[in-house]
């Protein structure tokens, strides 16, 4: 048998970093918010390389959209309307140029989500660590790097879906669809699992605007869209956006370079080739074998949220025979989940689309840890889960060399059992329930 754990804790700054956020007084509640945004914020900055701001891969496409030049942009680029509709505006009503007004929507964008993340965190019972914890992450720094693309202020606006969600004001987040749907074509999965986890709390009219909201938003978008280039295959969008989960798997998973006549962008003559007629499409087949992808798939599975996605894991086990569950824990269990693992079969820069699954991660994660005895052996594990989780993020910063990167993962790997190790020390099993479960 084991011994009961010990219920005295270490005094000082390491047992208050233990203790729940919502024994937190009100003044200091708002003061450790106010704090983690301004770190999260400052290390964002810091991160970041200023003259790529406006310089990456398919910012030329949003700033054509912001400027008025729809016309002139290919799809899919050309669905994501709404970002670029509030750039332009902005830099209409306050005549600043177009860069200006991505820089005033990413601070309002930037400003909306910590605003809502840290709002709904401290109410939890998750220990006060996590502040540190999610404010370090390399999550932040991508979505300052990469403020052009429409990604910061779709999770602005998923922001508001969550904190409707929270007040449980099933209309209002059901018509956030609409917006959503004009931001990024990606709302299909929103609409879905927003659906599935809320299913038995919304009314049958709530259900149904939630649809009308996501078609209209469709709709719209396809009105915004006339006479903007197809893509380059020249085939239907819905099938375009099907075709990327086997080419990208073929690349990011199972290690085989794909290629196309359209899409030639890994080799200009393929190993293997097959003729296919359809559109542009004219030929496919494979350039050869390569763990290129394969490797970027782990290291940004690894460090993108450090030890998050773990903890994340580890505690949804341990509560998944709870009670019932909120919409929102519902919601961005399903919707975090499905973004973090979908993102190698979405595209090339896994860590960014990765990035998707923030809602777990940020949301779901502080509210999976209310259970606890707060002993000290958690205070202690607590800690080095903290050591474990800055070291995988302070990781994500080393470039992957060539012919090394297979050590890194081992490294990133190493800390991530170490992190285990101690989430099983600090939160074991609860062995009486097994032991019932096991007799029946």
């Amino acid at each position: 048998m084991n011994p009961a754990p010990s219920t005295t804790k270490p005094k000082g700054l390491l047992n208050s970093l233990t203790e729940p956020m919502n024994t937190l007084s009100k003044r200091t509640h708002l003061l450790c918010g106010a704090g983690a945004v301004l770190v999260c914020a400052v290390v964002a900055v810091y991160d970041i390389e200023p003259s790529f701001v406006f310089v990456v891969p398919d910012s030329t496409f949003y700033m054509r959209m912001a400027g008025g030049g729809t016309g002139l942009v290919m799809q899919p680029f050309a669905s994501r309307q709404l970002g670029a509709l509030f750039v332009g505006a902005v830099a209409h009503l306050f005549h600043l140029t177009v860069e200006q007004s991505f820089l005033v929507e990413t601070l309002l964008s930037f400003a909306a989500i910590l605003s809502v993340v840290y709002g709904l965190m401290l109410q939890t019972a998750a220990p006060r660590w996590m502040l540190i914890a999610i404010a370090l992450v390399p999550f932040w720094a991508g979505q300052m790097q990469y403020l052009v693309l429409p990604d910061m202020f779709y999770s602005a606006l998923l922001a508001v879906l969550l904190l409707l969600l929270a007040q449980r004001r099933m209309m209002l987040a059901a018509l956030m669809m609409l917006p959503l749907m004009l931001a990024r074509e990606s709302t299909s999965l929103t609409l879905l699992c927003f659906l599935a986890a809320a299913w038995s709390t919304l009314r049958w009219r709530e259900r149904v605007v939630a649809a009308l909201a996501s078609v209209v938003g469709s709709v719209a978008v396809a009105h915004l869209t006339q006479g903007s280039a197809p893509n380059v295959e020249q085939i239907p969008q819905a099938l375009y956006i099907l075709a990327k989960v086997p080419w990208n798997f073929l690349r990011n998973i199972a290690g085989v370079l794909p290629w196309s006549n359209v899409n030639s962008e890994l080799c200009t003559v393929p190993r293997w080739s097959v003729p296919v007629h359809f559109h542009a499409l004219q030929a496919v087949g494979v350039c050869g074998v390569s763990h290129v992808g394969q490797k970027f798939v782990l290291h940004a599975a690894l460090t993108e949220f450090g030890l998050l996605p773990l903890m994340a894991a580890f505690f949804w086990w341990k509560q998944r025979h709870s009670g019932t569950r909120s919409p929102l824990l519902r919601f961005t269990l399903l919707y975090g989940a499905a973004s973090f693992v979908l993102a190698p079969l979405l595209g090339n820069w896994v860590a960014h689309l990765a990035g998707y699954g923030w809602p777990l991660f940020f949301v779901a994660l502080p509210m999976l840890m209310a259970e606890s005895d707060r002993s000290v052996q958690q205070v202690y594990a607590g800690a080095g889960v903290l050591a474990m989780h800055l070291a995988v993020c302070a990781l994500s910063h080393l470039e992957l060399v060539p012919g090394a990167w297979l050590s890194e993962v081992y490294a990133e790997l190493a800390l991530w059992a170490f992190g285990l190790a101690l989430l099983r020390f600090g939160w074991p099993l609860k062995k009486k329930r097994l032991l019932v479960r096991h007799q029946k």
